[in-house]
């Protein structure tokens, strides 16, 4: 296959260079308004259960279409201090005005019209009003953003918080934060291409290529909007993958052609050999990472499948434009590639011998391989350790930085009030015969008296907390005549339609801390009523334990799938049953390592005051499943590339496995530093954005990286293969036999170097 692809890349480079710079120009017009296709709703929720069912009940049966934003009005310097005063509340309600007339408010809620305590804070300095929003298609970011540019104070600050506006933050913040980390990894990766290749004219080869990758991955993303919806979070897993892999990619083509061509070889035979090796190894290390991030469709959640989607087509097209138009530039270039020579950058031929660095380095190991395997994996051991103190949790206002309204509104809150009740748990009930009959009032009371003798339960809400000295008599009196009683008609008006009700019920619990999620349960448990055909959960506490179940029924499917796909695909490259194996338990020893520094980095807060965030406290889950998928696909690339060039030797050696560990390393070694190095200046630079959720992946991954890079492939990989020996290299018969069959072995057919 690959013999072929480089006879017509050498009979006709225009061509191949034609086709991509047409479909390039064609993608950046065709992608470059995909925000406009984006979907707002991230997609968290698991489909089918209690949370996603309330937020269909809320929307479609009730009506509840509206999301809550937090107004929180402080004092100014010279402004009114103290909520109670008259000229305070006038402050307020001036501010407040305007919102009247904009058609997206749906209500309006503050300390002076509800007479409600907990809106004020316990120093009486501060108070905030709960302004709901239509939410709309786009989940009320435009009524937000309308709301935001309406406010305005000239006696006190007006900060705007809650999720939605915390979703809105983190949105912008990426949104800069991408435009910064592309900015600077261009900037960053031509100074080192140029270090690293001593030629301007190979530097620039693989930012084209990366270029290309993103801009074709954008069109590929937008072409699947139409198909289903994409979440906002997608570009970044695109720019982070698809530019990183690029590169790396780009890095291993260009040096071995140039090796080749060091070597004496002709343009068309380096090409061929090139190809052939190094373009085979791109393939199979492109179809692996793929791969791993399309496992995740195995999870429920739309997200998962989103970033799989993003992450799977950037890392194919990554692989394809290295595959097709990298070739073809070498091509037309020939030896030109080695042109434009800094003048402080000596060009130096490659040390191909058997006095490397790295030779040397690798016999070193290979002598006391025994005491560098066990030391290795105790490196790896230690750093893994904090992962037994892994907590889940999800993300909130603190994944900003300080500077953010919605993070100092949530500081505030916590602070400076008492218990808010911001995160009710939601309840919504459908009764058997008509919701105003007396038997399914009766229902509804057994359920707000066994709702409320739950521990930690403050209250519930809903019809029948209209005043606490009606008892079940007045009440199955008042709503078979509401239209008589103005607050029974409200209260059926606003909580429910038909046959269904809503009950809120408030806690004194974390909302995402465990003891909530235990409430949810135990509200999910409470036996059933007869009169009540249907009660399902909601609201963020049930949402996060729905969240989580999904984690730990799909994680385990997903892990199965990412292995064996791992496991083929590597068979398919080496022939070989036992170092598949060996990869695939080397790399779960170096994730777990990435997981423990994740854990005393982000989880413990270490290192924070340098890196520029609050310690979470907690891992969120979607960080670890994406890093998972992720990172095992790119912790596998190194070991490939090493791999790959070890069998090579093997082969032209017969066998000889010092000889050809030693001398893989020696030609793959350089290459394969420089190529983390490469990467993980893109990873760094999205690792040092200021959202956490982002700086977590980014630097999740980075890790991973230098980790496969050094501990694994210096140390781990040249010690395993010294001990295993012939071992290396074999499988059943039957299997060798297959292998052997579909001929995906190319290097047998090419000269060897």
């Amino acid at each position: 296959m690959f013999t072929t692809l480089a006879r017509w890349v050498v009979r006709m480079p225009w061509v191949f260079v034609a086709v991509a710079v047409t479909w390039t120009v064609f993608a950046v017009g065709f992608g470059h308004n995909i925000a406009e296709r984006l979907t707002l709703n991230p997609g968290w929720h698991a489909p089918a259960s209690g949370s996603a069912r309330v937020e269909t009940l809320l929307r479609e049966k009730l009506h509840h279409d509206e999301v809550p934003v937090v107004v929180l009005f402080s004092p100014q310097a010279a402004g009114p201090s103290a909520v109670d005063a008259v000229d305070y509340r006038q402050a307020v309600e001036r501010a407040l005005a305007p919102l009247v007339h904009l058609s997206h408010v749906k209500g309006i809620h503050t300390y002076y019209t509800t007479g409600d305590a907990r809106l004020k804070s316990r120093d009486g300095r501060h108070t905030y009003a709960l302004v709901n929003l239509a939410r709309g298609a786009d989940e009320g970011v435009a009524s937000f953003r309308a709301l935001r540019d309406t406010l305005a104070s000239d006696a006190l600050v007006i900060r705007l918080g809650g999720e939605l506006a915390v979703y809105v933050d983190v949105r912008e913040q990426l949104d800069r934060d991408l435009r910064v980390a592309e900015a600077a990894s261009f900037g960053l990766l031509a100074v080192l291409l140029v270090w690293v290749f001593r030629s301007a004219v190979a530097a620039l080869l693989p930012l084209i290529v990366g270029a290309a990758t993103i801009a074709s991955s954008m069109a590929w993303m937008k072409l699947a909007t139409w198909g289903t919806e994409i979440s906002v979070y997608a570009p970044n897993v695109v720019s982070m993958l698809g530019l990183g892999l690029a590169v790396d990619y780009s890095l291993f083509m260009v040096s071995r052609f140039r090796e080749e061509l060091a070597l004496g070889k002709p343009v068309d035979a380096a090409l061929r050999i090139t190809l052939a090796t190094a373009g085979r190894t791109l393939m199979f290390s492109g179809l692996t990472v793929a791969s791993s991030l399309f496992c995740l469709f195995l999870l429920p959640q739309r997200f998962f499948h989103n970033m799989g989607l993003a992450g799977g087509i950037s890392v194919a097209t990554a692989m394809l434009a290295t595959l097709l138009l990298l070739p073809a530039l070498l091509a037309l270039l020939g030896h030109r590639v080695n042109r434009w020579v800094p003048p402080f950058l000596a060009q130096r031929a490659p040390d191909m011998g058997e006095n490397g660095r790295w030779y040397r380095f690798s016999h070193f190991v290979m002598r006391h391989a025994r005491l560098v395997l066990l030391g290795s994996l105790a490196i790896l051991l230690v750093m893994g350790w904090p992962v037994r103190h892994l907590q889940v949790g999800p993300a909130d206002a603190r994944s900003l930085p300080a500077a953010a309204e919605s993070r100092q509104v949530q500081d505030i809150l916590a602070s400076a009030f008492e218990l808010n009740e911001l995160s009710p748990i939601l309840v919504v009930v459908s009764t058997r015969a008509p919701l105003t009959d007396p038997a399914s009032i009766a229902a509804l009371h057994r359920l707000h008296e066994a709702l409320g003798a739950l521990p930690g339960v403050t209250r519930a809400t809903g019809l029948l907390s209209l005043d606490p000295a009606l008892t079940l008599a007045d009440y199955q009196m008042l709503y078979q005549h509401p239209e008589a009683f103005p607050p029974a008609q409200a209260a059926l008006e606003a909580t429910s339609r038909g046959d269904t009700t809503l009950l809120q019920v408030q806690y004194r619990a974390d909302p995402a801390s465990a003891e909530a999620r235990a409430l949810v349960e135990r509200i999910r448990a409470l036996p059933a009523d007869p009169a009540i055909q249907a009660l399902v959960v909601g609201g963020f506490p049930a949402f996060h334990l729905d969240y989580l179940d999904a984690l730990r029924a799909g994680v385990p499917k997903v892990m199965v799938a990412i292995i064996a796909v791992i496991f083929v695909l590597l068979f398919l490259m080496l022939g070989s049953v036992l170092v598949p194996l060996k990869v695939v338990l080397t790399n779960l020893l170096s994730l777990s390592a990435t997981f423990g520094a994740l854990v005393w980095i982000i989880q413990e807060g270490n290192l924070s005051t340098w890196l520029g965030f609050t310690p979470q406290g907690a891992l969120d889950g979607t960080i670890l499943v994406l890093i998972f998928a992720a990172a095992f696909g790119l912790s596998i690339d190194y070991e490939v590339f090493l791999l790959s060039r070890v069998k090579e030797m093997c082969d032209a050696t017969k066998g000889d496995s010092l000889k050809s560990v030693s001398t893989g390393m020696q030609r793959s070694g350089p290459i394969i530093t420089n190529a983390a190095l490469l990467i993980g200046v893109v990873l760094g630079a999205f690792a040092l954005g200021e959202v956490v959720f982002i700086k977590a992946i980014g630097l999740g991954l980075l890790l991973s990286v230098v980790v496969d890079a050094t501990l694994v492939r210096m140390l781990l990989v040249p010690s395993t293969l010294r001990l295993m020996g012939w071992l290396n290299w074999w499988a059943p018969k039957p299997l060798m036999r297959v292998y052997q069959r579909l001929g995906l072995d190319e290097t047998r057919h090419e000269g060897k170097t």
